[in-house]
């Protein structure tokens, strides 16, 4: 036979030989025990008193030896299929650290002493740091301290797990990052393990957000825009016996968690993207509630304004001025106002409520009030006034004009009022109008419908006016 086929045929056996050195190699979890339990009996048998087990301990050193050995050659044909990183590397060079250090102190330590006693300390701290490596390798990073308590947690700078207390009505749901709230968890939790700072396989990292932009050895895990196309997509829906799917261990990835992803990768890919309650999908913002508890229907200014609680001695003061007051939010000091049944408000006691309550005063209701522009003056104190009703009362265009000044505003009822089309110039000024209500009053039909095909994102009411067939809500 040439050489020439000699060659053939070691070329062919390359496949074999490295399919054989891992087959040898995942017998390294196993055999990897074996050194732990005799070189720490060993260690522990150098302090016993006396003598007698002298012979005991050489036996423990060799064992210990010999299967350091094993479990470090075993080890290094394992690193093959693990793609390098630095937990990896600290922990395949403490392996063979432990096995040279085991064949030595079956030298060392013959004759007992101190001596022995140190060198058995020294190699149960170096056995130790490896075995925990290990483990760090196989079940991540913070396996060990992972239900710990959280000082403990805190202590070896870990951030505890909070994703089971997570709170959404504190969270600003136009301020979600999808990648950061939702993906990086699911990565850290099923992944990183394998892909991160100490163990890279198939050269991937997930651990932080721009090493999944540099992809691994099949190339990038990813095309932005095209989910069908990516291979992130496609191992982790692919059959749990596959081969290729990810994660290999423990639990898939869940469907909502899947479709967050399809989502990410067909929105550009970009880590910075937060959700847009408009934008997203219905079927999407049903997984989310479910599976995470969190509603992305829009908020109202209400539920999210946070103003201190009145004191009840300040409750009781205005009460006792004609002011009925009730709370907008279980726990917050947001309030709603309005005149006690039967009770007439003057520009003194509305002077005094916004004295006493200007933060706190979300919705207000003057109606019927016997008002005028300068008895309303304190309105634009009112901060967080996001609904006002002020039909009936004397007011004329003076006061829309100075109530631009609330940046919360969102509903205007004017029905009744004195009021006409110079409003409009003042309205278009509001920074959050949403609606407003001119029944009975100067406005124009006209005028209100200019306004509105200008302004749409505003519903001008109008009413039912003489000799108009039908009411002429715009929008």
């Amino acid at each position: 036979m040439g050489p020439g086929a000699n060659a053939l045929i070691t070329i062919m056996q390359l496949p074999v030989l490295a399919d054989f050195s891992l087959f040898v190699g995942r017998f390294h979890p196993l055999v990897g025990h074996l050194p732990i339990g005799f070189l720490l009996l060993a260690a522990v048998l150098e302090w016993w008193p006396g003598d007698q087990s002298r012979s005991a301990v050489r036996v423990a050193w060799i064992l210990g030896g010999a299967s350091a050995i094993i479990a470090a050659v075993c080890g290094w044909l394992l690193a093959a299929e693990s793609g390098g990183g630095d937990t990896l590397f600290w922990h395949r060079w403490l392996g063979v650290s432990v096995a040279v250090l085991a064949i030595a102190g079956i030298f060392v330590t013959g004759r007992g002493g101190r001596v022995a006693k140190g060198y058995g300390l020294l190699v149960a701290g170096v056995l130790g740091l490896a075995g925990h490596l290990g483990g760090s390798l196989t079940h991540g990073e913070d396996y060990l301290y992972q239900h710990a308590p959280a000082v403990v947690q805190r202590l070896v700078g870990h951030t505890p797990d909070s994703s089971a207390y997570r709170d959404w009505s504190l969270t600003d749901i136009d301020s979600i990052s999808l990648y950061a709230t939702f993906l990086q968890p699911a990565l850290e939790e099923s992944c990183v393990k394998c892909h991160g700072a100490g163990e890279q396989r198939g050269g991937l990292r997930l651990d932080e957000p721009h090493f999944a932009y540099a992809g691994g050895d099949d190339g990038p895990l990813f095309e932005a825009g095209e989910p069908l196309r990516s291979h992130w997509l496609q191992r982790v829906t692919l059959p749990r016996d596959h081969v290729k799917a990810m994660p290999p261990n423990g639990d898939p990835w869940t469907y909502t968690q899947v479709e967050l992803l399809r989502y990410w990768i067909a929105e550009g890919a970009d880590t910075n993207f937060v959700f847009d309650g408009e934008e997203m999908p219905e079927a999407l913002k049903a997984l989310l509630e479910r599976d995470y508890g969190l509603d992305m229907r829009p908020r109202r200014f209400v539920d999210n304004v946070d103003v201190p609680l009145l004191k009840e001695a300040t409750m009781d003061r205005l009460r006792s001025l004609g002011w009925q007051l009730s709370a907008l939010q279980p726990e917050g000091g947001a309030l709603e106002v309005q005149p006690k049944p039967g009770s007439r408000i003057s520009a003194g006691t509305l002077q005094q409520l916004a004295d006493a309550a200007a933060e706190q005063v979300v919705y207000l209701n003057l109606d019927d009030q016997d008002l005028d522009d300068a008895d309303l003056a304190p309105l634009p104190r009112f901060s967080n006034l996001n609904r006002l009703r002020l039909n009936g009362t004397r007011l004329t265009n003076a006061t829309v004009e100075r109530l631009v000044e609330l940046a919360h505003l969102e509903s205007l009822n004017l029905y009744g009022t004195q009021v006409d089309d110079g409003i409009f110039e003042y309205l278009s000024r509001y920074p959050n109008l949403e609606r407003v209500y001119l029944w009975q009053t100067d406005v124009s039909l006209e005028a209100a419908a200019t306004f509105a095909h200008s302004y749409p994102h505003v519903t001008v009411d109008t009413g039912v006016r003489a000799g108009a067939p039908t009411s002429s809500q715009t929008k």
